[in-house]
Formats: structure tokens, sequence, C-alpha cells
């Protein structure tokens, strides 16, 4: 009911499709959960959820119990055994809901069998000890499963007693349809002690109909006499028909060799394509041309492109086509195709691109000159709708915000001390909110960071960006940039990185730092400054796990409200442009609620889907979700107006090889 998957009140082993985002509501008294979960890789689920203590779909709630759920598989079923998965509910959010569970399932022809152990909410039957309070004193003892202290992961999976629970799952042959059955181990004590709550059934039966993939419900009873329901609506991201680019006509490849052949018209015809190539050569049997990428089409399918204006424009006796990579003015590998490869695929049919990908050479030490003398004269204005939501609120409910980005970025000058040289601009509007519910509910910061973000929103437009940054490959594999300006909507300043990613390799490391100047929501546009200063940095590490476009991400250092923490985060990319985010922060700093309770914890979740080929949309154009508290001073770092990995990666082996398979498209 609470938004992972599992049976009727008991979680199962049981993951979604990798990609997959799933919003629904569930409701069994005394409680109505909403939640949006993804599935960030195919062993991880993470979950936003809000509960509100109501018996009333409809009525206001009487308390709210928010938190951050996820499920993490440990194993894969197999012929002999089961699925295993662990999960914490609450991981970060409120004690109420608070549980920990190891579970198993296992398939049998049409029944799905579910068994497990849980913690906390999920163990106060208190069928046994806890079996890990031999392992360490740190899990015996008493815990306190209500409370206005938000769950902390010391909490995670302690307790004098854990609870048994069970369950089965009948497939039935009305397609769509199952029926539920489960015995659950949570006896509700924290209810019992803090209202009149009866008892309640352990056991809980009901009906789940999905008549399509992306969407189920689900009907029932626990016990006889309290109904249970829910609903949920889910795609995998992968579905999704957007890009961020519009889709064109590749150039023809010509069926015959010539030697009438001129370097200047490469680039002249690739110009017409929207390919940006230059300082093409003829050299023996090699062609070398120069391309800058754009960052919102896969670098194999420019590589592609470009190698076919060179093969139409090279002579009778060039064999192999040099493309040296480049973006924003860093510098990246050569990539070399063989031009029969080319030829072969496109004219005879016969090729594949795992062939030319064999017969491809990625020299990473090529000194190739990074594209310098020209200017792109075209605007591409990328509209983003941005869409910020906080399920995690013990005081104010439910907040948001909405507001449509128009953003620009255009090269300045692209020689400038041996860098390119890059501006960009971004205006904000604002269209609804109810960030109002801060003002009204919390009480005020004498140097708030971002707790007044409700006054940023009082001004229908505002600038929201106005920077310049310089960019410049200072050797192999490593990497800078250096910005000023209008940093972001909160706040001004100048700062710079250094990123050092090996080419090949699926590490990086880098550091950052950025003196910022908090802007005055006050003033028109919110152009001015307050007077409040302070310097932030960080060290990065960054590890791209294998086979999986997903990118770990930890970050260490000072934030904004001159506290010291840590930053871990996870990143999914997907084939068409979206990607998932999920992050969790931890500092020396509490931020505190009406109710008095402190949390050292910042967690939430970044989901953004492309929409750069939709008519009269700029390429890049996207919608953004943004799920985490708003209104927090702690753990809160600028919003850089360009990072060096992203920048980075359509140079990547990553970048290159996810979409090679676009090289003949």
């Amino acid at each position: 009911m609470a938004g992972q998957l599992g049976l009727n009140t008991i979680p199962s082993a049981r993951m979604d499709e990798s990609g997959t985002v799933r919003i629904g509501i569930g409701t069994v008294d005394p409680y109505i959960h909403g939640f949006i979960g993804f599935q960030i890789a195919e062993p991880l689920y993470v979950s936003l959820r809000q509960t509100s203590e109501s018996s009333d779909l409809l009525g206001d709630p009487d308390r709210l119990y928010p938190g951050v759920d996820f499920k993490l598989r440990l194993a894969e079923e197999g012929r002999y055994w089961p699925e295993i998965s662990v999960g914490v509910q609450s991981a970060v959010g409120h004690k109420r809901m608070g549980g920990e569970y190891l579970v198993a399932s296992k398939r049998y022809n049409n029944f799905d069998f579910t068994g497990g152990i849980g913690w906390g909410r999920f163990g106060s039957a208190g069928h046994f000890k806890n079996p890990l309070s031999y392992l360490h004193n740190h899990f015996d003892g008493r815990r306190d499963n209500d409370g206005e202290s938000p769950i902390e992961p010391n909490d995670w999976f302690t307790g004098d007693d854990i609870g048994l629970f069970a369950g089965i799952e009948y497939f039935t042959p009305l397609d769509g349809l199952s029926v539920k059955a489960d015995w659950g181990a949570d006896r509700h004590e924290a209810e019992r002690a803090a209202f009149d709550f009866g008892n309640t059934a352990p056991w809980s039966i009901a009906m789940n109909y999905a008549p399509q993939n992306w969407v189920d419900f689900s009907i029932g009873m626990q016990g006889t006499e309290k109904v249970m329901a829910r609903m949920s609506f889910q795609n995998d991201i992968e579905n999704w028909p957007r890009r961020g680019y519009k889709k064109s006509q590749a150039t023809p490849l010509k069926p015959d060799r010539t030697d009438i052949v001129n370097a200047l018209d490469i680039e002249r015809n690739a110009r017409n394509e929207d390919l940006y190539l230059l300082n093409a050569v003829y050299e023996d049997t090699n062609t070398h041309a120069n391309i800058r990428l754009d960052e919102n089409k896969p670098t194999a399918l420019q590589i592609g492109r470009a190698a076919r204006h060179m093969a139409n424009d090279s002579p009778k006796n060039t064999e192999s086509l040099s493309i040296g990579l480049s973006h924003r003015g860093l510098r990246g590998p050569s990539v070399t195709l063989i031009r029969r490869d080319l030829e072969t695929a496109l004219l005879n049919t016969q090729g594949s691109p795992q062939e030319i990908w064999r017969n491809a050479s990625i020299d990473n030490q090529s000194d190739h000159d990074v594209i310098s003398s020209y200017t792109d004269k075209k605007w591409n204005l990328r509209l983003i709708l941005d869409n910020d939501v906080s399920l995690s609120e013990e005081d104010t409910g439910v907040i948001y915000r909405t507001a449509i980005l128009a953003d620009e970025v255009r090269d300045v000058h692209t020689n400038f001390l041996g860098g390119h040289l890059t501006a960009g601009a971004q205006v904000r509007f604002n269209i609804r909110d109810n960030l109002h519910r801060i003002r009204d509910f919390r009480p005020r910061s004498t140097l708030p960071v971002r707790s007044d973000v409700n006054l940023f929103t009082d001004e229908t437009f505002s600038l929201d960006r106005s920077y310049m940054s310089w960019f410049k490959t200072i050797d192999t594999d490593i990497h800078t940039s250096l910005s000023f300006g209008l940093l972001e909507e909160m706040y001004a300043g100048f700062g710079g990185e250094i990123l050092y990613r090996p080419f090949g390799k699926t590490y990086g490391f880098g550091a950052e730092a950025w003196q910022a100047f908090k802007r005055d929501p006050t003033q028109k546009f919110n152009l001015g400054l307050n007077g409040d200063r302070i310097l932030s940095g960080h060290l990065n590490a960054f590890y791209e796990v294998p086979n999986a476009t997903l990118t770990v991400h930890a970050q260490i250092g000072r934030y904004l409200a001159e506290d010291i923490g840590a930053t871990i985060a996870l990143e999914k990319r997907f084939n068409n442009g979206s990607k998932i985010k999920g992050f969790v922060t931890t500092t020396d700093k509490a931020d505190f609620d009406v109710f008095g309770s402190q949390t050292h914890l910042y967690s939430g979740l970044n989901f953004s889907v492309p929409i750069g080929n939709v008519k009269y949309l700029g390429k890049g154009s996207e919608i953004r979700l943004n799920a985490t508290p708003l209104g927090r001073d702690s753990g809160q770092k600028i919003d850089k107006p360009v990072s060096l990995y992203d920048v980075t990666e359509p140079l990547s082996y990553r970048g290159i090889t996810q979409h090679w398979t676009e090289i003949l498209n």
C-alpha cells in the first residue's frame, strides 16, 4: 500500500523493470499513502512517500508522516533459489512509518510465494529475538517506533524482537487479474498508544487487476472490518517517445570515389547539416577533421554523419577517416573509421555498427586542435518545464512550485586565453506555487540559505542566470572550467572546477570551489545582493557502473550554510536522453520544523525527460521533476551553471559507445 512492489500489507522481493516510474495512492485505515517511485537500476528502487493520518480520502489529514523508502535486490531468482531483497521504509523520514525487512519471493507456475522477517513496523509482532543482537549490542534494546524526532540510519534493524510475515499471489487465467493474500507482523503499536485504535487482524486478502502494463488497481479487506485499496500508474522511461533533438535526413554516401575533391567542401557541406567540422586535411591515405559536438545528439550519430561528408569529399586512395572530438572547447579523443566498412554498410547494406566498431580505433593521446575559429550564429532557446515538489514535509504537507525556464548558451570567444569562452542566460516565469506555507508554518532564519525560497517566487519574472564560463583541457584527461556572474536563482558569484576523467576508465576525480553572494529577492528580477557571502567547495569522486549507464557520485566538503558533510548520489541515463538521480546528503548542521524535531539528512530525487524534438522547441528542451524538500538550509550546494562531468560526457568512452548503433543513422 505504501508504494513498493508487494502483496497487500507486506513487501515482496520483486522489482520493476529498470527505468520504471511508479506513481500511486493506497489506503488502509488509518492511513493514506501517496508515493512516487523510481527503479533507478535493476536492483535498486527508491520512493518518496507522504503518509497522512486520515480515514477520509477527501478530508484534511490529522498528521503527516513523510519518508524516503528504498529496496535493494541481493539475489535474482534462479531455478532452485528465490529472489532476495532487503528494504527500508522511512530510511529518511518519520519514525511512525519506519521499518526494515529481508524478504524472499519464489514463483511456481501461477503462484508467487513470499516470506520474510521484519524490524520496526514490519516486526512489531515480536515473534522472536532480533538475530542481529548476537552480532553487536547496537542492534539490541528497545526501539522507539514513534515520536517527533526523525528516523536515523542508526535506528535501522534495531529492536528487541522481530516478526515473521508471509503471503501468496495467484495469477488467474484472466489476463491481468491476480489474488493476493498475506499475513503481516505489524501490530500497530504506535497507533494504539497514540489514539483509540483497535486491534487489527494480521491477515488480508485482495484482488489486483492490471488491464494494461501502465496501470493497476487493487481492492480487498484487512481482516473482516477494514477495506483497503490501491491504484498506481507506471511506465518505462525508455518508452518515452521524445528526444533532445529533431531527427534529420542524413547525407547519402556517394557510390563512387573520385579524385576531384576539395577539403573545404567537407566543412561547407557538413555545415548544411548542422555539423561543425573544421581543419579537414588529407594525409596520405587518411582524411582528418575536427568536430565540435552537439551535446543534445548522440556522439556516435555525429561521428557517423561526419564520416559520410569526409568520405564523399576525400580522394580515391583515402582508406581511413579520423575525427577529432571536442565539446565546449574541451579536447576529447580522435576516432578513426575504415572507409571501406562505411561503404559496405551504407552502399551494400552488408555491414553493421558492430563490424565498424571492430575495425575502429580511438586515440586519446591525439593532440588535435580544438575547433576554435567557428562560432555558431544560430539561436537555440531551449524551454524547461520545471516542477519542484516536496512530499517530505511534516509541518506543511505537500508543497510545490512550477515554472517555465528559457535558457540560452552562446559562444563568445573560441580562443580566449587558450580556452573556450561561453555566455549563458536563463529567465524564469513562475506559474504557480504554494510556498506561502513555508512562511506560515516555519520559523524565520536569520541567515537563510534556501528557506526564503517563497520570496523568490513573488516575482512573476526573474533572471535566474547570467554568466560566463571558460573551458580548457590542460592535459590529456584533465579538464578545467571557470564561471562567474549570476550562477543560479538565489546566488551570484564565481568559482570553478577541475576534473581528472581518464578515457576508457570507469572512475574520475575532481574538485570545485565557489565564492557565493546571496541575491536579494526584494529587488526587481532578484538582481540585487543582500550582503551575505559564503565560500563553499567539494572534492568529487565518480564511478561508472559497467554496462548500466549508472554513475555513482560522492562528494565531501563545505555547504552553503557553512556546514560540513558529504553527499552520495546515483544517476541513471537512458538512451532517449531521460535521467533519474537520487541523492542523500548528511552534514553537521540540522534543520528544524515546528514540531521541534531535527534532521541532519537532506535527500531527494531528480527526474528529467527530453522534449527537444517537439516542433518549435529548441534542442535540449525538457520536463523536470525535482522531488526534494523545499526551503531547507542545511546540505545545500550551488546549482552550478555548468558541470564538467556533464560537459565531458560526450567525449567519454561511455558517451561514444552507449549509442554506437546510431553510427549508421
